[in-house]
């Protein structure tokens, strides 16, 4: 009896690991809040995860937009949006950036993140958000992905290490 229920945990244990061992990705913190990682080497044009949630329509979703910004509306088309704000959307969790690694797919209503290129284990997963997207939520703040974050220090690093220009005399008077 003892040998067989120790089969049963082992069955159990086995399957486990392999779910572990399979996940493709993992939630984790990004320099923008929560963000959505690679837990494994991802090749280019590998389907990645689907965005879910309720579907609406569209004018709804432009409604429920003006009233309360709801930024995980995702448009399928004219007439069907998805509303991805469950937490059980894990896709809801993947950031912008100027230089993404993956992008939107619609495939029969259907809404999939597919890599454009490869993808390291521990990279977080990307998308360009678009420009109506930006300028709708971020505004006059403009981009805040790594990539735009990283050019603005280096040009407020090189601006600190200009000289300050020099006052005329007459200035200094």
């Amino acid at each position: 009896m003892n040998g067989v229920r120790g089969c049963a945990v082992a069955r159990i244990e086995k399957k486990a690991s392999r779910k572990k061992s399979e996940a493709l990705y993992r939630v984790g913190r990004a320099q923008t809040g929560l963000g959505l990682f690679a837990a494994q080497d991802i090749p280019e044009r590998k389907l990645i995860v689907e965005y879910i949630g309720k579907r609406i329509p569209t004018r709804l979703a432009q409604e429920i937009d003006r009233r309360r910004a709801n930024k995980y509306l995702f448009e399928i088309d004219s007439r069907w949006t998805i509303d991805g704000a469950s937490r059980l959307n894990l896709a809801r969790y993947v950031n912008h950036s100027c230089d993404p690694n993956a992008e939107a797919e619609s495939n029969r209503g259907r809404l999939m993140y597919r890599a454009i290129k490869p993808i390291a284990a521990g990279s977080e997963i990307t998308l360009d958000y678009g420009e109506e997207h930006m300028e709708l939520y971020f505004g006059a703040a403009g981009c805040l992905c790594p990539p735009c974050a990283d050019m603005a220090k280096t040009l407020l690093a090189k601006k600190a290490g200009k000289k300050p220009a020099r006052r005329s005399a007459k200035a200094a008077r």
